[in-house]
């Protein structure tokens, strides 16, 4: 246990937010989150605990009700624009369940079966609807004022506050540099199951454009999602009818393709967008003083490569197990946590799937070419593979376990 009962607080209620937040009040710090939102964040995709993530949620406790939750698809289907199959595979192709052990859950189930945990700590209190405004260190801790809370005075600051994180903008010069932008921005919200699917994915490719609908089991869990690509647009990420009136103008001409219109018309009903620029966080330092980043805010794998949460997972786990063995010391937690974490953040940014020419190709031609190599590779071997014969599931594999967790 730290003495003293240092005093964290954690910037974020999100996968990363919570698991940090789990450990450090398991391991003795009073700890505090901070979350601008009112409630927990709700919406979303299913994502997929892989590897390592899993341990974490064994160590929780929450593994057993993490996969009572779980979804499965049981088919991936790509349409042509005007709707007609191209092709289709089992819910597994590439990765997904079909890899031992890994979870597909609703972003919505963890975020839940995270906070449960976490109520069942003492020492560990929560601040919705509230924001960081300044952070400013001053030797041995952290003087911090908020957007509605009295200021706060606390040992260490920790950010895991998402792809445009707050902590990162305050305590880092030249924050904006640290994201590589792939050029496309991708819209999320739920729908009805208006195409009466069940456990399935669909999917159509248009020109610099994607359109999925995705059906986890219930009616409820029906999801739509639009991606486009555009040069760097400015929002205000809070403003629900403004970014809605961005993703109308993107696909504006594209009404009498397969989707595109009945989606638009459930995204005017929609109260649990996410919208956001499809990005990478790649940062020579997670940590800089008493403040470290993790998640997201650190090392952002993009939305597409389907690895965010559990990298996140993992690292929160080892953040708090680091600042334990450390006594709380920074400057000896925060170098090996990041000496630890590092390299299996590397490896899972660079998983090649999320390629956008490949995912979203920019004219008919290359759509056309795409679809021929997914059907060859189909062909050929059934679930996807690199062209050196190893297959989409053993890169992600690799990628996924390719760090050891440490007993703390």
């Amino acid at each position: 246990m730290v003495s003293d009962r240092q005093k964290v607080l954690v910037s974020g209620a999100g996968a990363a937010g919570q698991t940090l937040a789990y450990w450090l009040a398991r391991h003795g710090f009073e700890t505090t989150v901070v979350e601008r939102a009112p409630a927990p964040r709700i919406g979303g995709f299913a994502i997929d605990l892989r590897g390592t993530a899993v341990h974490v949620a064994e160590r929780m406790g929450i593994i057993d009700a993490v996969r009572a939750n779980r979804v499965h698809m049981k088919e991936i289907v790509h349409l042509d624009h005007l709707g007609e199959p191209v092709w289709k595979t089992d819910g597994n192709f590439g990765a997904g369940e079909g890899l031992t052990g890994d979870v597909e859950i609703l972003r919505d189930d963890l975020t839940s079966l995270l906070g449960r945990a976490c109520a069942e700590l003492d020492g560990l209190t929560y601040r919705f609807n509230d924001s960081i405004e300044s952070i400013d260190q001053t030797g041995d801790h952290v003087e911090v004022a908020f957007e509605k809370s009295p200021p706060g005075r606390f040992d260490l600051v920790l950010g895991a506050d998402g792809l445009h994180s707050t902590v990162r903008a305050l305590t880092f010069e030249e924050a904006e540099a640290y994201k590589k932008r792939l050029g496309y921005y991708a819209a999320i919200f739920s729908i009805p199951n208006i195409f009466g699917m069940e456990r399935q994915m669909f999917m159509s490719s248009l020109p610099g454009k994607l359109v999925i609908v995705l059906q986890y089991g219930l009616a409820k869990h029906t999801r739509g999602m639009l991606v486009f690509a555009s040069p760097p647009l400015e929002f205000d990420k809070w403003d629900a009818d403004e970014q809605k009136a961005l993703i109308r103008g993107a696909f504006k001409d594209d009404h009498a393709y397969w989707a595109v219109a009945p989606l638009l018309a459930e995204l005017d009903q929609a109260t649990d967008l996410y919208f956001d620029e499809v990005t990478q966080i790649t940062m020579p330092a997670w940590s800089s003083g008493r403040v470290a980043l993790v998640g997201d805010a650190a090392f952002a794998p993009t939305t597409m490569s389907g690895q965010g949460t559990s990298t996140a997972v993992v690292g929160a786990y080892v953040l708090a197990g680091e600042l334990k063995a450390a006594g709380g010391d920074p400057t000896v937690a925060f170098p090996r946590y990041e000496a630890k974490v590092r390299p299996y953040v590397e490896l899972n940014q660079a998983i090649p799937f999320e390629s956008p020419e490949l995912a979203i190709p920019s004219s008919w031609e290359g759509i056309e070419q795409r679809n021929a190599e997914v059907l060859d590779i189909m062909t050929r071997q059934g679930h996807g593979t690199t062209g050196a014969g190893e297959t989409a599931g053993d890169i992600i594999t690799r990628a996924a376990n390719a760090i050891e967790l440490d007993s703390y």
